[in-house]
Parts: C-alpha cells; sequence; structure tokens
C-alpha cells in the first residue's frame, strides 16, 4: 500500500474484508475471542485503509482483501480537455460581449470552432495512440 492511498477511506466492503480475515484468525486459535472482537471493534470504528490495516498488523496472512485503489483513480483529464472548458468557459464570455458591444454576433462561432476543431485533433490522436493488447 503506497503513502498515497493510506489515508483513503474505507467503507462496507473493506470492513467486511477485515470481518472476513479475523474469522480466520479466530478459527486457527491466533486470537482469542476476546480479542477477537476487540479488533473487530477497531475495524469496524476505522476510517481509513492505514487505521484498517493496523488492526492486523501483528498478525501473518491472511489479512483484509481490499480493492486495489490505483486501478479505480482515473487520470488527470487531458490536455485537450482542458483546452476545450478553457475556449468554451472562456472564449464565449467574450463573444458574448462582442456581439453586445460591437454587434459582431459572428465571434460566437469562433469559440465552437475552436472547441469542434480541439475534439477532432483528440479524435485523431486515440486512432494514432497505440492500443494495449488484450489477453
Amino acid at each position: 500500500m503506497s503513502e498515497s492511498t493510506a489515508g483513503w477511506l474505507i467503507g462496507t466492503p473493506e470492513r467486511e474484508a477485515a470481518r472476513r480475515a479475523l474469522d480466520v484468525h479466530l478459527a486457527d486459535d491466533r486470537l482469542t475471542e476476546l480479542e477477537y472482537q476487540r479488533r473487530l471493534g477497531a475495524c469496524q470504528e476505522a476510517r481509513t485503509r492505514a487505521e484498517l490495516l493496523q488492526v492486523f498488523a501483528d498478525l501473518p496472512e491472511p489479512h483484509p482483501e481490499l480493492p486495489d485503489i490505483d486501478a479505480d483513480v482515473e487520470e488527470d483529464m487531458p490536455a485537450l480537455a482542458v483546452a476545450g472548458c478553457a475556449t468554451i468557459g472562456l472564449g464565449l464570455p467574450v463573444a458574448i460581449v462582442l456581439g453586445i458591444i460591437y454587434g459582431a454576433w459572428w465571434g460566437l462561432a469562433v469559440p465552437v470552432a475552436v472547441l469542434v476543431l480541439l475534439l477532432i485533433i483528440n479524435a485523431v490522436i486515440d486512432r494514432l495512440s497505440p492500443r494495449p493488447e488484450r489477453a
């Protein structure tokens, strides 16, 4: 577990995984009933992955099987998406102001055209990018 994922909040699935792991330790006589109850309570009170895994720090495997966070974390927003948002977010108000002041309503087409162009460029880049092979 990396430091960046240690502080991630947990929920019911993670607590259930911890309970199942504690059940194994109880069945294998690694824990007394009292110690099992204490650790189960600590699992229920845990709010982060680090707190949950701390309950198992002195126990051998099995530990709770927690989902891989890194697989769930999406990548940062692509640069073209940021550019598209900036084009609409900044270009559209400027075009509206120019339309009101100078009557240049055709200026509304500029940010929209730039956004369409960015979408086309993004589609071309996606087509040209190598795709990972599927197993």
